[in-house]
Formats: C-alpha cells, sequence, structure tokens
C-alpha cells in the first residue's frame, strides 16, 4: 500500500475476500494507513520505531542502527539489518 498502492486492484480485494470480510478488510486497511501515516510522522520527529521487522522491540539506538539515520520504511534495507543485529546478539559478538 505504502510502497506502490497502484498493484491495490479489484483482484486484491478479491482475494482478500475469500479470508475476510467487508468490514474486516476496511479495518485493515484503516490500520495500515494510520500506521504508515504514524511512522511518516515519527519520521520527521527523529523517532524510530519501537519494533523491529522481525518484531523484537528495541531502544531507540538500536532502532536507529537498524533503520538507518534517517528512519524511512523498513523496506528499505532494515529487515536484513535486523536480522544481523539479532545473529549477532545470540553469537556473543559485538556491533
Amino acid at each position: 500500500m505504502d510502497t506502490d498502492p497502484d498493484k491495490i486492484d479489484k483482484a486484491f480485494y478479491t482475494q482478500l475476500k475469500q479470508h475476510y470480510s467487508t468490514e474486516e478488510i476496511v479495518e485493515l486497511g484503516a490500520f495500515i494507513g494510520f500506521n504508515i501515516g504514524y511512522h511518516t510522522w515519527f519520521g520527521t520527529l527523529g523517532f524510530y520505531p519501537m519494533f523491529t521487522p522481525d518484531g523484537r522491540l528495541v531502544d531507540q539506538e538500536e532502532s536507529a542502527r537498524i533503520y538507518g539515520d534517517k528512519p524511512i520504511s523498513h523496506t528499505k534495507g532494515a529487515i536484513q539489518r535486523a536480522k544481523e543485529g539479532k545473529q549477532n546478539k545470540t553469537d556473543g559478538s559485538l556491533e
């Protein structure tokens, strides 16, 4: 929705309707839209997400390392950086 809204077409909604009611689709869309907006706004304030793309709760310093100098989106390399950070923490190495 955020990076390529043109991909959201009638076929997409037809697939969603196989699993969700119309009300649930609207609620899901609103939730996604609000979160995209929050993350965009937090980026202007210099806040970083509290959670990594893989769901770990992290402090602002760790989040800045994962999301980069300016938190834009978890789609621009943050997932790989989060996995690398998790691996480093489990093998005992320092970052």
